[in-house]
């Protein structure tokens, strides 16, 4: 299962979440409709997030099926459903009758999110974050936000990750979260907890740890424990300047409508009592002060549950581990079986489990080998009872020649938390862990405790010993166990137990094995066995030195749009096609009912008005806007008006209206005629406002610059590829390879895998702007190059690529001094021909695509 398909609820475990099943239904059923009730600056969002192709260092990037949900239920429960305290949510899509329910609390939104490790979860916040920006600032002020406050919980780890990610915004520059048309005007500064705040701007990202927000004299204590063991400033800087410069509560005092971000929700849960009572004050000082409290409250964690043990009821999300192993998001854990080893009684851990971590060091070795052609080193990881049995361990891996000087001793306090002696090379180890460059990153070995918690997540992870008693009573969460390593080393690769891709070794003693059977419990999985004795696989595709002469040049052709001198004087307004949409007797009120399945009864029954604006001005200016921001034309909103408002009353449906007609304004908000209005004349007047530029940019990349990368499907070995195996997708494709390494005329070829980078953007039958990735570049003896895609099944959006890809091989052979073309092989046609070279199947297929 890929990470990025769409679950149907019914496919999906029943959640325990009080809420979650019926807001799957719901959101479901919503997402299929094309989201109705939503503001046009939302539908933009989820369309260039969801229904638009994205790029990622060469690789294809898509969102999760997990952060996609996440986001719109979020949007479904604020924008469409308007429900903002927890008792109207209760009520809409609760289960039963409603436990721990303090009305005194219930005083804004707050909604929680149960997302299993690696699944995502800062993804959504940022998801989050732009929705509400963006809608701020073009739709509702009120109802939205451009000023937010993530609060990361007690760990430094944790609050040193999310800096990473958003320090400068840089999470909102290199993923694609903002339309490209839209991101000059997205300017939201984030301030950390370690800067002055003496001017709070009027769209501010606060970052900061939970102890910012409690009692000032404890405060003050925090920062002057800051300034002594972190900053080291000199004498002369007064610890009382710091304090005020950094006045986070104050600050937080004077911004209204601000919406609260929680990492790690469940360990701020644990003095719930005291942090709750410290925000729901900031609330009532904003709203007596401002007139607006805060605008909601977003709770994050893999385990949002109380001290005792209980979900939070207000979780609308409920995305568990078992989902995030089955959807390839995380790693496979596997659990390792050794061969009549036996646990040794004696009082020294190296002696006791001795047969365990020899077998580790041996796992670890091999995937070292393995990965040194990608440029990675695993990470093995011993997990120990306690600190004194972690300190004899790591004595005996400083004796172990290829181990010592790469081994980090962690310990921890009872809690889980990395010592205050440790914690800063602790740090150091997390943030360059994936880091090949053993000057930035020494350490390969790590060596702890069961208690390590949650911050230390990271890819490498590929080996964990857990070195526990079956003797041992000490309880031990199953998730600390596995949870250090879910992390995909190759996030754009599916787990291969076979050949050892992204799968998480766990190796152990009788003792740690009950603790994953109690795991396997919990979560309804069944982690697969492995013979530590079979070798890792780990299959690799590299470019090799000694077939240097097979290199090919992929020309990346950028086309510059230059803005032209807009002329509306030369449209003929009766030249403009009509569009003749039916106009179509709707009411403005929906009802939405819900029926149990199995017994057929009611269970929920709710109406909502549309959101049909109520005079015609507003909604002619908001098409004309849209589609000056698409043409990217500025300073002609009063020339652009009119011819807006007549087409529409005009040409759009297949009658004449009048725009104050109640049917008219309700169809205008409909999905299918907002877009085919605004896609149309975007086109009509794309021509009079941008040209192509005449020269193109050109980059040229070799198929040698390609990094080297793991391939789980099939290969077929050619010594006409600069690489050492042909990287195929299916049997079709090893066949054509076959066929391009036996015909005499071909001097050289490759598959054209995602990791070379090469695409060509083109629309889809549903207007959307996509990336076609074609199958393979073949150089024949005459040198003429070739894109061939090679095609078993044939659907709607197959003539879009091969136009536009025949539009591309023009520009590349006039840019270019090779004469580029395109052909598609049908399988069908692939299987009845007997081609003898490559020009006989041109001559035979050349006209097919």
């Amino acid at each position: 299962m890929k990470p990025t398909e769409l679950l149907l609820p019914s496919q999906r475990a029943m959640s325990n979440a009080y809420l979650v099943n019926r807001l799957r239904e719901a959101v479901f059923d919503w997402r299929k409709e094309g989201y109705p009730g939503i503001t046009p600056t939302t539908r933009r969002l989820l369309q260039f997030w969801f229904y638009q192709d994205h790029e990622l260092e060469r690789d294809p990037f898509e969102f999760w099926f997990c952060q996609r949900e996440a986001i719109e239920t979020l949007i479904y429960v604020y924008e469409v459903c308007k429900t903002r305290t927890f008792i109207d949510l209760a009520k809409a899509f609760g289960s039963g009758p409603i436990e721990n329910y303090d009305p005194n609390t219930d005083l804004y939104p707050l909604y929680a999110f149960k997302m299993a490790t690696g699944s995502g979860k800062t993804f959504v916040m940022a998801l989050s974050i732009v929705w509400q920006y963006f809608n701020h600032w073009n739709e509702n002020s009120q109802e939205y936000t451009s000023k937010f406050l993530i609060i990361a919980g007690e760990k430094n780890v944790i609050y040193d990750r999310l800096v990473r990610d958003f320090k400068n915004g840089d999470i909102f520059k290199k993923l694609p979260f903002i339309p490209p048309e839209w991101r000059e005007d997205f300017d939201l500064q984030v301030i950390l907890k370690e800067e002055p705040i003496r001017v709070v701007p009027e769209s501010a990202l606060f970052l900061t740890n939970i102890q910012q927000l409690q009692d000032e004299p404890a405060k003050k204590k925090e920062v002057e424990s800051y300034i002594e063991e972190v900053m080291d400033l000199p004498e002369i800087y007064s610890l009382t300047d710091v304090y005020q410069e950094n006045r986070i509560r104050e600050v937080l005092e004077t911004c209204p409508n601000i919406m609260i971000l929680k990492d790690e929700a469940h360990h701020i849960y644990d003095t719930q009592s005291k942090w709750k009572s410290i925000l729901l004050d900031l609330h009532e000082k904003l709203k007596t002060n401002h007139g607006e409290g805060i605008n909601m409250e977003l709770d994050f964690s893999a385990t949002p549950k109380t001290k005792e043990g209980r979900l939070f009821p207000w979780i609308i999300v409920d995305f568990p581990l078992k989902e995030a192993i089955e959807m390839n998001i995380v790693k496979r854990p596997l659990e390792g079986t050794l061969r009549e080893a036996k646990e040794i009684e004696s009082e020294k851990l190296v002696e006791r489990f001795k047969a365990w971590i020899d077998v580790g060091i041996s796992r670890w070795r091999e995937y070292r080998a393995k990965l040194k052609p990608l440029n990675k080193k695993p990470v093995l990881f011993f997990q120990c009872q306690n600190n004194s049995e972690a300190d004899e361990l790591y004595s005996y891996l400083e004796t172990v020649p290829d181990i010592k000087g790469k081994a980090l001793l962690i310990h921890t306090d009872k809690r889980g938390e990395v010592t205050k002696t440790d914690l800063e090379l602790a740090r150091l180890f997390v943030r360059n862990i994936d880091d090949p460059n053993p000057e930035k990153n020494p350490y390969e070995v790590v060596v702890s405790t069961m208690m390590l918690n949650e911050g230390w997540d990271v890819r490498n992870v590929n080996v964990i010993v857990g070195l526990r008693s079956y003797t041992s009573k000490r309880q031990v969460l199953p998730e600390q166990v596995i949870g250090r390593g879910l992390r995909k080393m190759f996030p754009e690769e599916e787990a291969n137990v076979e050949k050892c891709i992204n799968v998480l070794e766990i190796i152990g003693p009788s003792g740690l094995t009950e603790i994953l059977s109690d795991l396997e419990k919990q979560e309804g999985l069944e982690l697969p066995k492995f013979d530590t004795n079979r070798p890792v696989n780990l299959p690799t595709i590299y470019v090799d030195p000694a077939k240097a002469d097979r290199d090919i040049e992929l020309p990346f052709i950028i086309t510059t749009l230059l803005t032209s001198d807009l002329h509306l004087d030369t449209i003929n307004f009766e030249d403009i096609p009509p569009l003749n949409l039916p106009l179509r007797n709707k009411i403005l009120e929906t009802e939405y009912v819900a029926y149990d399945l199995i017994e057929g009864y009611e269970v929920i029954r709710r109406k909502w008005l549309l959101p049909v604006p109520q005079e015609s001005k507003s909604v002619i200016s908001y098409f004309t806007d849209q589609i000056l921001q698409r043409l990217r034309i500025k300073g002609h909103f009063a020339d652009f008006h009119p011819i807006v408002k007549r087409y529409v009353v005009e040409k759009l449906f297949d009658q004449k209206v009048d725009l104050d007609d109640p049917r008219v304004l309700c169809n205008l908000t409909e999905t299918q005629v907002f877009e085919s209005l605004i896609d149309f004349l975007v086109e009509t007047f794309r021509d009079l406002t941008f040209k192509h530029e005449e020269m193109q940019t050109v980059e040229v990349r070799k198929l040698s610059d390609t990094p080297a990368f793991v391939w789980p499907r099939e290969i077929f070995q050619s010594d006409k590829t600069i690489f050492n195996y042909v990287a195929c997708d299916n049997m079709l494709e090893v066949r054509f390879a076959k066929f391009l390494h036996q015909a005499k005329d071909v001097r050289r070829f490759s598959k054209l895998v995602p990791k070379v980078g090469f695409f060509v953007e083109y629309k889809d039958s549903e207007n959307h702007l996509r990336h076609y990735y074609p199958d393979f570049v073949v150089v024949t003896d005459n040198g003429e190059h070739f894109i061939v895609e090679t095609k078993g099944r044939v659907d709607m959006d197959v003539p879009l690529k091969d136009s536009r890809m025949k539009e591309w091989c023009k520009d590349a052979s006039r840019l270019r001094s090779a004469k580029w073309s395109y052909i598609r092989v049908n399988q069908d046609d692939f299987d009845k021909y007997d081609f003898r070279s490559f020009a006989d199947l041109v001559s035979t297929l050349g006209d097919i695509s």
